[in-house]
């Protein structure tokens, strides 16, 4: 544990050290390499040991590389026996048949894929990218990234759907949520923004929404039923959970506070309105929030919108008090 949080200190000393260079870009530019080397470093070199769902991608990618019949067939076939998504699937026999058969191969690409999305996300909007790592490592949201790949690679595309999305590119945007589905079919809760980006921005409209989330937390185990979906390994490990929990509760307060926050410091900076885009994605995490501790599989789905929760923190904190 202790080296955890010397791993961690390294990202606030990369931050107070990019404030000793006179120019903007020599501090943009030395806290991109040095962040890429820590995280490329220390996810993508990582035991198969470390973190959850990585023995689960390198077992599943180690037993495909030995069926010949898989190795040599075309890249493009499906395979339901396999248990991917489509895109994955093409990925990953891409991998095992043109780069290598060595299954780590996989724990380093995805790292790489994902180690340069998110500096690039946060290069997009902050110039404290090494305090923001920090923010996200010290969450716990990026352990989340590198265990759950296949999601990952999902996020991954919708960082590039959320620009669409805020100039209300409705098209663009579904056909990018719908190519993240074919990575992880939990994108499909995204399709929910564009309406949600109907509905006018005040206390009421949002209330209204968060008191949906709570009605549905309340039923949650009797939609399954009605729907025929007692035999779901979700809802049966959710069904046999006794522990209370509390780590749930935690998350939601934490992303309540962070959008409380974002919201006084717009205030204080005098910025009449905010952006509809990012006051809904914040509701619909508070809303996902909501459901977990009575359904903790859903916590995955906010591992789309902790990133954008953390940014509009960040786009208010890093502005001097007017």
């Amino acid at each position: 544990m202790a080296l955890i949080f010397l791993y961690f200190s390294l990202f606030l000393a990369l931050h107070f050290l990019s404030k000793q260079f006179r120019r903007t870009g020599a501090a943009r530019l030395f806290q991109l390499v040095a962040c890429f080397i820590l995280l490329f470093g220390f996810f993508g070199f990582r035991d198969i040991t470390i973190l959850n769902d990585t023995p689960h991608y390198y077992g599943s990618y180690y037993q495909l590389t030995k069926l010949r019949n898989y190795v040599e067939s075309s890249v493009f076939v499906y395979r339901i026996l396999i248990g991917f998504e489509y895109g994955y699937q093409v990925l990953q026999h891409i991998l095992i048949k043109y780069i290598s058969k060595e299954p780590y191969t996989i724990i380093l690409v995805s790292s790489l894929i994902v180690t340069i999305c998110n500096i690039r996300f946060w290069d997009k909007r902050t110039r404290n990218i090494s305090l923001a790592l920090f923010m996200m490592l010290l969450s716990g949201t990026y352990f989340e990234h590198y265990s759950l790949i296949r999601q990952s690679f999902a996020l991954m595309i919708f960082y590039k759907a959320y620009e669409y999305l805020e100039r209300d590119e409705w098209k663009r945007y579904t056909a990018l949520i719908l190519l993240a589905m074919l990575f992880h079919t939990s994108a499909f809760v995204l399709l929910i923004l564009p309406l949600l980006q109907k509905i006018p921005v005040n206390k009421r409209y949002a209330m209204t929404v968060m008191g949906l989330a709570v009605l549905f937390a309340l039923s949650v185990y009797e939609l399954f039923a009605v729907f025929g979906l007692t035999d779901n390994v979700y809802f049966v490990m959710n069904k046999k959970r006794e522990a209370f929990p509390l780590g749930a509760m935690l998350d939601g307060l934490l992303m309540l506070l962070l959008f409380i926050a974002s919201i006084y410091m717009r205030g204080r900076d005098g910025i009449s309105e905010i952006s509809k885009t990012d006051f809904w994605i914040c509701i619909f995490g508070l809303c996902v929030c909501i459901i977990t501790p009575a359904f903790l599989s859903f916590f995955r789905l906010n591992v789309y919108i902790w990133p954008f929760v953390f940014a509009l923190f960040f786009r208010h904190a890093s502005r001097p008090p007017q």
